[in-house]
C-alpha cells in the first residue's frame, strides 16, 4: 500500500519539473536563437568574402543555405552599410500551456539579432 505522503511527494516533483521545463524553455530557445544568429551571420560573411561578386541573389542564397543548417526561422539577412552581415532569426520554444495565452505567447517565440564580426571585402 502506497502512503498518501509518497503520492504527494511524487506529484509535487512532477509539478515542479513541468514548471521548470515550461519556464526554462524560452530561456533555452533565446540562447539557441542568439547562437544561431551569430553562426549564420559569420558563416554568410565567410562565404561571401571567399571571392566572387557580391550580389543580392548571392546574399539571399548564402543566407538560405546557412539558415538551413540551423533550426531557426530566418527573418532577415542583409548587408549593412559597413559591409557586415546583419541577421535576425526566430526560434520556437517548447510549451504545454503558456504559449497558448496571449500574455505569454511572445515568450515562446524569441528573436535574436547578430552582425558578423568579419567584414566582407
Amino acid at each position: 500500500m502506497i502512503s498518501s505522503w509518497l503520492v504527494k511527494v511524487v506529484l509535487g516533483i512532477v509539478v515542479i519539473g513541468v514548471a521548470v521545463i515550461e519556464l526554462g524553455s524560452p530561456l533555452i530557445a533565446r540562447a539557441q536563437a542568439d547562437d544561431a544568429a551569430h553562426n549564420i551571420a559569420d558563416g554568410v560573411a565567410f562565404e561571401l568574402s571567399e571571392g566572387g561578386r557580391v550580389t543580392r541573389e548571392r546574399v539571399d542564397a548564402t543566407c538560405a543555405e546557412e539558415g538551413a543548417k540551423e533550426s531557426v526561422e530566418l527573418l532577415s539577412c542583409d548587408l549593412d552599410s559597413s559591409t557586415h552581415v546583419a541577421v535576425r532569426v526566430r526560434k520556437e520554444a517548447w510549451s504545454l500551456l503558456l504559449e497558448k495565452w496571449s500574455v505569454t505567447e511572445d515568450w515562446y517565440r524569441p528573436t535574436a539579432r547578430a552582425t558578423s564580426e568579419r567584414e566582407i571585402v
